[in-house]
C-alpha cells in the first residue's frame, strides 16, 4: 500500500466514540458529522492505520499496550480486506 495516502472514512458515531475513546484521538482526524445518518467522517494515513490493525488480532501481542489488546472488534475495519467498505467515495 502506498504509505502517503490518506483513507477518508464514514462510520456510525458510536463506533467512532469507541475508537476515539480507546486511542485518545484528536479532534483533528474528524472531517464531518451527519446527523441524519449519525456518522462521523475521518481521516487517518496509511501508517495510523497499520498502527490500528496491529490490534485487530486475535492473539494476546505482548507488543500492543495493555490497554489497548481489547480493541479487537473495534479495529477490524482497519484491516486491508474491510478497509474499502468504510471509504468515503
Amino acid at each position: 500500500m502506498n504509505p502517503d495516502k490518506i483513507y477518508k472514512l464514514e462510520i456510525a458515531r458510536t463506533q467512532f466514540d469507541r475508537i476515539a475513546n480507546a486511542f485518545e484521538l484528536a479532534d483533528d482526524y474528524v472531517n464531518g458529522y451527519d446527523i441524519n445518518k449519525d456518522t462521523v467522517t475521518f481521516s487517518v494515513t496509511e501508517n495510523q492505520r497499520k498502527d490500528f490493525a496491529k490490534c485487530a488480532i486475535k492473539q494476546d501481542n505482548p507488543k500492543v499496550p495493555k490497554k489497548l489488546r481489547a480493541t479487537y472488534w473495534i479495529t477490524q475495519m482497519f484491516l486491508p480486506k474491510n478497509i474499502n467498505q468504510y471509504e468515503v467515495r
